[in-house]
């Protein structure tokens, strides 16, 4: 359930299966974007679901990712010469899933994000050649942040961005706009206002955003126990 609440998060769509079994069923009746397995389970384990997934010629494509408990490097291995895609490790730690998924589907494509974004509507003060503007904020990750703003500053400009994240002194961050949105366009998908990339942060201002970003993205889950098509 919490890797599934993870990766709807990320954007993808979740078939989750309740054995081995039903997870071929499923991927032969779906053909699923990605599986994911778990190595320890019944009747069948991950390993034999994996073996079967590979020696069929019509889903052997899929790319798979195993997931356990188990840190052996003999069960690591055996995965890879069955031809998984990745091994995680549980508890499934957030970056690490998001690197997984980033590589599996877009590095080959050179658009794989880096870093985990999360949805973080607040208001934000930032410095602009000598103007300070409250706006508003779309997405954060350790990366950068994307602001709300009718009138975009230009590409290039450097700017001072203030944030106020909780059990934390406000932070106070260089950054560089990278890419711009103007008003017209698909503002559907998303609105006016600028990327901002963070420049020179120490090394406790990384460790402050990405803990919120997890918390952002999975906090609730944690407390309360294109789209892709992932089997899992």
């Amino acid at each position: 359930m919490y890797a599934g609440l993870l990766l709807k998060r990320f954007g993808f769509r979740v078939i989750p299966a309740e054995s081995g079994l039903e997870v071929l069923k499923i991927v032969k009746l779906t053909g699923p974007d990605l599986i994911m397995l778990d190595v320890h389970m019944a009747p069948m384990d991950g390993i034999s679901v994996l073996r079967h997934i590979k020696q069929d010629t019509l889903i052997s494509y899929i790319p798979v990712i195993m997931v356990s408990m188990d840190a052996s490097s003999e069960t690591r291995e055996k995965c890879r010469q069955h031809g998984c895609f990745d091994y995680l490790l549980k508890p499934i730690k957030i970056d690490r899933l998001h690197d997984s998924m980033q590589r599996c589907f877009y590095e080959h494509l050179g658009t794989n994000r880096k870093h985990v974004r999360a949805y973080f509507n607040n208001k934000v003060m930032v410095e602009c050649n000598g103007q300070t503007y409250e706006l508003l904020s779309e997405t954060l990750c350790e990366g950068g942040i994307y602001l709300r703003k009718e009138e975009p500053f230009p590409e290039g400009t450097n700017v001072t961005v203030t944030l106020n994240l909780p059990n934390t002194n406000p932070l106070t961050l260089k950054g560089k706009v990278i890419y711009q949105k103007s008003l017209f366009g698909d503002f559907l998908t998303l609105p006016p206002g600028v990327a901002i990339q963070f420049k020179g942060l120490s090394e406790q201002e990384v460790r402050s955003i990405k803990k919120h970003v997890e918390e952002l993205v999975a906090a609730d889950i944690l407390e309360g126990g294109g789209t892709k098509d992932i089997a899992l």
